[in-house]
């Protein structure tokens, strides 16, 4: 089996760390209750943007995951 390129690799990397990202903000925006001020603590908009966050974090990392 032939091994991927640097540079594939490191694109990889790159998306798998970027899942982490958006599924931690996600996890955050959650648990905190003063984070980002830029909706109010406790609103359905809050959630709903967490959540959208955490999903699209497991869509990214399981693009990489399947590539």
């Amino acid at each position: 089996m032939k091994e991927k390129p640097l540079h594939e690799k490191v694109i990889d990397l790159a998306s798998l760390l970027m899942a982490l990202t958006y599924i931690g903000g996600g996890i955050y925006l959650i648990s905190s209750s003063l984070s980002f001020n830029l909706l109010p603590v406790g609103s359905m908009q809050r959630y709903a943007f967490a959540g959208i966050l955490i999903l699209y974090g497991f869509y990214r990392g399981y693009r990489v995951w399947k590539k």
